[in-house]
Formats: structure tokens, sequence, C-alpha cells
């Protein structure tokens, strides 16, 4: 059962987001987010003790669809097909989705003054995500649905796909997004060629 959202809490990071986008990580203060959100100083410390709490916050929430979208594989698809392009379309909407691209450029360009911030995006976004999609494809080898021996380097392979040269493409602003019918050919094809590759048979 999911928890009811906090309306303030939301507002923070509705706010937070926007501003870590438009003015960087280190050109935003916890006083400008209250301002925006708007809460009190007060109310916003309540919430998140600090500026790279909220940024893993942020980042947490950004994947929160495509984490949802793992438990319900999990629980109702015993079909590959179905539970591989579900999870495909997830990360899809997640990795190409404007937001992400911006917050994943703003990352890179504070790297240097921050290098914490890569160690907190991977922690709190990257890592989560290949240990639900890990447990998923073991789930599947345990039932003799896939062959998959290497379930770390299946899983990281199956990201990597979906991502590639167009991902990168996107990021250096050569490209805006994918259209729907470019999203639904990647997704078609990364599915189709991952499960031949692990032996299954519809």
């Amino acid at each position: 059962m999911n928890k009811p959202i906090n309306p303030k809490r939301q507002a923070i990071l509705n706010a937070a987001k926007q501003s870590f986008i438009a003015h960087g990580y280190s050109g935003t203060s916890m006083e400008a987010i209250a301002e925006a959100a708007p809460v009190s100083k007060p109310t916003l410390y309540n919430h998140f003790k600090s500026k790279e709490e909220l940024f893993a916050a942020v980042i947490a929430a950004q994947c929160q669809s495509l984490l949802t979208t793992f438990s319900d594989v999990h629980t109702e698809y015993s079909n590959p097909v179905v539970g591989l392009t579900a999870i495909a379309e997830s990360f899809a909407d997640l990795v190409y989705a404007n937001e992400s691209i911006q917050l994943y450029r703003l990352i890179i360009a504070e790297q240097r003054q921050f290098p914490e911030l890569g160690e907190l995006l991977y922690r709190v976004g990257p890592e989560p995500i290949l240990q639900q999609l890990s447990a998923y494809l073991a789930e599947l080898h345990a039932k003799g649905i896939l062959n998959a021996k290497d379930i770390d380097s299946s899983s990281r392979l199956f990201l990597d796909m979906l991502k590639g040269d167009q991902h990168l493409r996107c990021v250096l602003g050569l490209q805006i997004g994918l259209s729907d019918t470019e999203k639904q050919r990647l997704i078609e094809t990364v599915v189709s060629l991952f499960l031949k590759g692990h032996g299954y048979e519809a």
C-alpha cells in the first residue's frame, strides 16, 4: 500500500527540481527552494536536513515510477515479453524525459566541485534499478524461463541497450528525446534481442 503524498513535501521536491535544473546544484540554496515551494525554512528542514539529502530525494522521486513498475512485474508478469516490455517502457520514459536529461547534465557539470553527487545519484537511481531488474531476471532464471547465468551482466546489458548512442545524443543536445514511434521501435528491438540471447522461446 502506497504512503499518502504529503503536499508540502511534494511542493518542496517540485521546487527543488526546478531550481536545480535552472541554477545548478551550487547555484541553488535551501532558502531559495523554501521561497519557491513556498514553505518556511523550519518546514523545509523538517523534511530535508540538507541540500544533499534534498537532491537525493529529487532523484529518487524521478525514479519512483520505474521502481513501482518493478514491483508490478514481480507480482503480475511471469511472461518475460510482457514483463521486460513494461520495464523497458518505464525505463525509457525515465531516461529520455527532458527533466532527467537536464539533471544528468547537471551532475556532470558539477562533478568537479561536488564529486559526491555522482555517488549520490548512483545510490538512489541506477543502483536500486539494477537490483530490482536483477531480482526479476533471477526469478525468471530460477523458473527456467530464461537462461541468465550472469544476472548482473545481463541486467546491465538490458539497460545499456535502451540507452546507448541515442541517449548520448540527447545528453549532448543533438536530439530532443525520442518520438513515441522511435521509443516503441527501440523497446521492441531490445526486448527481442535480449530474450533471444537468453534462450527464450515463446
